[in-house]
């Protein structure tokens, strides 16, 4: 009864409104009424563990999180509650968002290293020219320990030589001459470990450049020339280093690639430690002389095995020798040391001893 009273109220006083003749009393009347009966009783649609509709003026409890629809007096929907997501539906959604928030940040993240690059290089040529300014740099630095190295290895050869007169004297070796044989392999090896690492910001240089390019070419629309081979760049990124992650693993890396230097050195071993083998320097024009390096990784079982060749006046920058023949010691390295335990692949390089 209430409500017919509300709503012939409402409708006087459209028609008063139109005539404008409402008193502010009704007004006021009819929005208190309107804000305690609202559109009249709620009525609610869900469907039931059966699949069947139902229609009721109250959600069951058991009902509320599986959704439902709420209706007005004239059967019209005015809102619709979904199903509460389970938790794993709520654990999909949050790495959804994750997702996306990651896959935005990416996308800026190369629009502005592409807006860099177009900023930083005009043309591929300025990309090719700095890359080479780079590893040429970075092989000024080999060279200095490569010098480095040859001067260390000439000591060693002098205090061997040395201790080997006391010990034909009958003369004991002197403490400071047994630590200077041990800091002087130190010191080999730390070169070498430097050489290494240069080695590895060239190949990380190459790879960056190469990456440069390639998008370069694609925001300028530059059809891909062929393939263009930098300077200096080995057959393959250090064709004379092997990696070992495991003690066992690094001593049989390790007496894999000594026998390695006895069967291709053409000079006879001078210094063999626990750690180094050095061989006599070169006297002839032919001669390949070696040096094995074993390096640790600190607080860490991880190895590298680096071996380094010196010819007869060699270049300092040139590690091959401009040889064929010592190019191919360099080459075979790496499948000797960590291939299949066959003679074959000590022996798979010619060597005219």
């Amino acid at each position: 009864m209430l409500w017919s009273v509300v709503v012939q109220a409402q409708r006087l006083v459209q028609r008063r409104l139109r005539l404008r003749r409402v008193p502010v009393v009704v007004l006021l009347i009819l929005g208190i009424l309107g804000a305690a009966f609202g559109d009249g009783p709620k009525m609610y649609r869900w469907t039931d563990e059966g699949g069947v509709v139902q229609y009721t003026d109250q959600i069951p409890p058991n009902q509320v999180d599986k959704g439902h629809a709420e209706l007005n007096k004239q059967g019209v929907r005015v809102e619709q509650v979904a199903p509460a997501q389970t938790i794993e539906e709520i654990q999909r959604e949050s790495e959804l968002e994750r997702l996306r928030a990651q896959q935005e940040r990416l996308v800026e993240q190369q629009k502005a290293a592409d807006r860099k690059l177009l900023r930083t290089f005009r043309s591929v040529d300025d990309l090719v020219m700095a890359r080479d300014g780079k590893l040429a740099a970075i092989d000024v630095a080999i060279q200095v320990a490569r010098g480095n190295i040859r001067r260390q290895q000439d000591w060693l050869r002098k205090l061997r030589t040395d201790a080997a007169d006391l010990e034909r004297a009958g003369k004991p070796l002197p403490q400071h001459h047994v630590e200077g044989l041990s800091k002087t392999e130190r010191q080999i090896r730390e070169s070498y470990a430097t050489i290494v690492d240069r080695e590895q910001q060239k190949e990380a240089v190459r790879q960056d450049f190469d990456r440069d390019l390639k998008r370069f070419r694609q925001l300028k629309d530059i059809p891909e020339d062929r393939p263009e081979v930098p300077r200096g760049s080995p057959q393959f990124a250090l064709r004379n280093l092997v990696t070992c992650d495991t003690d066992a693993q690094c001593d049989h890396y390790w007496a894999r690639a000594v026998a390695y230097v006895q069967a291709h050195a053409t000079t006879a071993i001078q210094t063999s430690g626990a750690n180094i083998v050095i061989t006599a320097p070169p006297e002839k024009r032919e001669d390949l002389s070696l040096t094995l390096s074993r390096i640790q990784e600190d607080d860490s079982s991880a190895a590298s095995i680096f071996l380094d060749l010196q010819c007869k006046n060699q270049a300092s920058g040139d590690s091959s020798c401009g040889d064929q023949r010592a190019a191919g010691v360099l080459n075979g390295f790496h499948e000797a040391v960590t291939g299949p335990a066959r003679r074959e692949a000590l022996n798979s390089i010619d060597t005219v001893k």
